[in-house]
């Protein structure tokens, strides 16, 4: 165990029992934030239906770039 994981199992022992829940909702947020990915991390994937390559015919475009 390293030192730092050891010093956190010390600390959490010796919080007072009304600061527990306080305590353990935030541990319980920041690891649900690190193992779980917000849904729209990755929405816009395959979001656009078009030509597959707009090099070739730029000016056909609408709205990119036009008022």
């Amino acid at each position: 165990m390293s030192a730092h994981r050891d010093e956190l199992h010390h600390l959490i022992g010796s919080f007072p029992e009304e600061q527990v829940d306080l305590v353990l909702s935030d541990v319980r947020r920041r690891t649900q934030r690190r193992m779980t990915p917000p849904d729209s991390a990755s929405a816009w994937i395959g979001s656009f239906s078009g030509p597959a390559d707009l090099s070739t015919n730029p000016d056909q475009l609408e709205g990119f770039g036009r008022n």
